[in-house]
């Protein structure tokens, strides 16, 4: 939704540019367009920004896109975001997210290990991880700055394991409020898990 809200202004923007305008709104909307082109810079094709070195494809990347905005939206959820496993440095890359703004994205750009996160925590524990209210879970104190800003109040994390059952991402879930998971919904992870796992061997990553 955010992508398309900003695609929509620059469309805007652009038209009001084209049209007779006295030299101070002239500048006015030559801002507001520069400001909405840096935006959606951050809000897509992150992968380019955040792990130019795993050589995702513009076509795959774009597909990752897709794929976590219709889980989010089917969840119900406000947020997503879906990291990849880069194994050289152990880091989970961010390679694309639903409603993060460009401050969440730079903070999670790369998660290393230990970081006390939903998805490194996913990582060790080699299985989801549930928040049902991050403001009285234990584990992850670190975040609340991060979630009271955004606005985020329950988180779950699913990992993404490769054909040999190894660990190779991760993707997650944001509610603005507090919320119970039911067994529909876990059972449904599985299910996203696995087009995700489907998604990143199409990247070459298994």
């Amino acid at each position: 939704m955010r992508r398309f809200i900003v695609r929509q202004n620059i469309e805007r923007f652009e038209r009001l540019l084209s049209e007779g305008l006295d030299d101070h709104e002239r500048s006015m909307f030559e801002q507001l367009l520069a400001q909405a082109r840096n935006e959606l810079y951050w809000l897509e094709n992150i992968w380019s920004q955040t792990c130019p070195h795993l050589g995702i494809s513009d076509s795959a990347g774009a597909n990752a896109e897709r794929c976590l905005d219709r889980v989010v939206m089917a969840r119900g959820a406000n947020f997503g975001s879906l990291q990849l496993l880069d194994i050289d440095t152990a880091h989970l890359c961010l390679i694309a997210h639903h409603n993060f703004d460009r401050s969440s994205v730079e903070q999670f750009a790369r998660v290393r290990n230990g970081e006390a996160t939903t998805c490194d925590a996913a990582r060790i524990l080699q299985a989801s991880v549930f928040v049902e209210d991050i403001e009285s879970a234990d584990g992850f104190a670190s975040l609340r700055d991060w979630t009271r800003r955004i606005g985020i109040r329950a988180i779950q994390t699913t990992p993404i394991f490769g054909h040999s059952g190894k660990f190779i991402g991760a993707f997650s879930t944001h509610y603005a409020s507090p919320r119970s998971f039911s067994s529909e919904e876990r059972e449904m992870n599985s299910v996203s898990s696995e087009q995700f796992r489907r998604l990143f061997a199409d990247m070459g990553r298994t």
